[in-house]
């Protein structure tokens, strides 16, 4: 999985390979988003509740600023924390993938 930001010349093929892996028939929006983003575009970015989020935060695990009363947290911790979850997964997945193959539990297609 790549993450952006993309460059102009780098946007239309990240657009084209994300519609290759869902299809056609795939609704995509593109938006801008700010360098600084409330808990809940954090939320949406990482795929998780906002209550998700705040704990991130509140354990250190994510930084945030204070705007007020509002946390802020710097798009590019999150889009790094997004790209740490998502190895992660796939490490652990592909130990599962190994571990099924070598108990002769998977069966390919």
């Amino acid at each position: 999985m790549t993450f952006g930001p993309f460059s102009a010349e780098e946007a239309p093929a990240a657009l084209a390979g994300l519609l290759d892996r869902f299809g056609s028939d795939t609704a995509v929006t593109i938006g801008v988003v700010p360098s600084l983003l409330t808990i809940a575009q954090a939320a949406d970015v990482l795929g998780c509740s906002r209550r998700h989020v705040a704990r991130l935060v509140d354990t250190g695990a994510l930084s945030a600023d204070f705007h007020g009363l509002h946390r802020r947290v710097l798009r590019s911790h999150v889009l790094d924390l997004a790209k740490q979850q998502a190895e992660v997964v796939t490490t652990v997945l592909d130990g599962l993938a190994d571990l099924t193959r070598r108990e002769g539990l998977y069966d390919p297609f």
